[in-house]
């Protein structure tokens, strides 16, 4: 069986950084990629070695929305979870192809249930 890989791009580290973590602790045994950049995404994901994408709506080098639209116009079915603070990111992530909408001030409680209606079921570490 392979590894789970999942990509996340976001221009904020910050963000960037506790999207991960969210990921990792769910998935503890996926190998988890990030991008400040969407650019730098495409040749992980033309390799096919990605299983699902978080991506951000509003970054500087390239939207979510053109990376979602560019992927669906390559016909890459990769599952897509859109995270934005923007109240009409959810609107241009679903014209675009996105699979899942999770806003930003609601990672910790919503991303995992997003990742897991697109992929297996998350190993989660024990809590106490």
């Amino acid at each position: 069986m392979s590894t789970l890989k999942i990509a996340i791009v976001d221009d904020e580290a910050l963000v960037r950084s506790v999207i991960c973590d969210v990921v990792r602790e769910a998935w503890p045994i996926a190998e988890i990629v990030d991008y400040a950049s969407a650019r730098h995404v495409f040749h992980e994901i033309e390799t096919g070695t990605v299983d699902l994408l978080i991506t951000n709506c509003y970054m500087m080098d390239m939207d979510g929305p053109t990376l979602v639209r560019t992927l669906r116009e390559q016909k890459q079915s990769i599952p897509i979870v859109f995270v934005s603070g923007s109240d009409d990111a959810r609107q241009l992530g679903e014209a675009a192809g996105i699979d899942r909408f999770v806003a930003k001030n609601l990672l910790h409680t919503d991303l995992v249930e997003a990742i897991s209606a697109l992929l297996p079921t998350p190993r989660r570490v024990a809590t106490g």
